[in-house]
């Protein structure tokens, strides 16, 4: 054998060792969409408030909204369909029930997640009709240097198992964290972020369902999908590409190009940009192999999407000083 073939084949054994599988390539399918359906509005709500949206979550009965508020009563609680003001919840402040900053994230059941970084603490609540509680409070944990990790996101899998989104000064990563156990199960670093850049135009919205999730980038024509097994996360499918726009001068001029995620029986919704604007009203249907599945053009222009229990695809849209719910029938 040649001297070149075995420095080459050295060369493939030690960069295959020391990337632990970071690169491995994903499957890259086109996105084609065969069926194209416009959904009309079957029905819609008006609530008389506005909000600065970090999440929503819709159960059979309830519709609750976290915003961005930094006092008292940051997350509000409707019924549902006819979005009626049940009750607010939310303290701001240092005690054991409230929280110095609170984020939005995702769980699987019906509950609501919110986790704090100054408090370092995560929290699942129960939604009731008249009232809510706390079902889960677990500690999040430090970096090496001794200050909470800057999650941006996270994602219940399931039990005490969370997808944790980490943006940092040079990296974007994944870590699945059992927070029950205090322990990580693994690390997965974001495969398009530039290290020389800010994590802003590489941003992007993530949805699990069972055991894969999807990744959504903002400022990207780019789909990427994820299977969890054996808490190890493993790249599967792309779909678009890679262009970034992180050369521009200034972050306020980023085009958008997907505004938020959803999941149901086993699809996940992606509400794509109109006009390259945070709003859209296409919204492209995939299923959990990154199959493309169905396209639909809403009736209306809507800021984000969720699915509802009856399976109808329910948009939010926020104006000066209401807040509209749409319902469309799939």
């Amino acid at each position: 054998m040649k001297i070149s073939t075995l420095y080459l084949l050295l060369f493939i054994f030690l960069f295959g060792c020391t990337t632990k599988g970071q690169y491995i390539d994903f499957q890259q399918k086109e996105r084609n969409f065969d069926t194209v359906i416009e959904l009309q509005v079957l029905d819609s709500m008006k609530i008389e408030d506005a909000f600065s949206l970090q999440g929503w979550k819709i159960n059979a009965n309830n519709i609750s909204f976290i915003t961005y508020k930094v006092t008292d009563n940051f997350l509000s609680v409707y019924s549902y369909p006819n979005c009626r003001k049940l009750y607010g919840y939310g303290k701001i402040g240092q005690g054991p029930d409230e929280f110095v900053s609170a984020f939005s994230g995702d769980a699987v059941s019906e509950d609501v997640l919110l986790y704090d970084l100054m408090s370092r603490k995560l929290v699942q609540l129960t939604i009731g009709e008249d009232s809510l509680w706390i079902s889960k409070k677990l500690p999040l944990y430090n970096g090496e240097d001794g200050v909470c990790k800057l999650f941006t996101f996270i994602s219940q899998i399931e039990g005490d198992k969370y997808l944790m989104k980490i943006n940092e000064y040079e990296s974007s990563s994944w870590e699945i964290a059992d927070l029950g156990k205090n322990e990580i199960l693994d690390s997965y670093k974001n495969p398009i972020r530039k290290a020389e850049a800010s994590y802003t135009p590489f941003d992007f919205v993530q949805c699990i369902y069972d055991s894969a999730f999807i990744v959504a980038y903002k400022y990207m024509d780019r789909i990427e999908l994820y299977s969890i097994v054996n808490d190890k996360i493993k790249p599967m499918v792309v779909l678009g590409n890679d262009k970034d726009q992180s050369e521009l001068e200034s972050y306020n001029d980023l085009l958008h190009y997907y505004v938020a995620v959803a999941s149901y029986e086993g699809l996940f919704y992606c509400l794509k940009s109109r006009n390259r604007e945070n709003f859209g009203n296409i919204v492209e249907v995939y299923d959990c192999h990154g199959e493309c599945r169905v396209k639909y053009t809403l009736g209306k222009i809507v800021d984000s999407i969720n699915i509802d229990t009856e399976g109808c695809l329910v948009g939010y849209v926020s104006d000066v000083d209401e807040t509209i719910i749409y319902r469309f029938k799939q």
